[in-house]
């Protein structure tokens, strides 16, 4: 089993800074790329469901609702 750098001897307080330094950047690099994904996953999510709608036909876009029961408002309910 290998030794944490902070268990060594023979580790100078300059290396043991560097260590601590790449760490912590690490971890702050690894973060923003969660929180890239978080907040661009669904941004383009919809950027790519609103191009593969530009692809459809004309038509399709103008066609009756396949479902019109299921907008039923409020005020129509008895």
């Amino acid at each position: 089993m290998t030794k944490h750098i902070f268990e060594l001897e023979n580790v100078s307080d300059k290396e043991r800074q560097k260590f601590l330094l790449d760490n912590v950047l690490g971890q702050m690099v690894r973060g923003c790329m969660f929180a890239a994904t978080v907040l661009f996953g669904p941004i383009l999510f919809i950027y790519a469901v609103y191009l593969l709608g530009t692809l459809l036909p004309p038509e399709s876009k103008d066609a009756q609702d396949p479902t019109p029961d299921s907008f039923i408002s409020a005020s129509e309910n008895p």
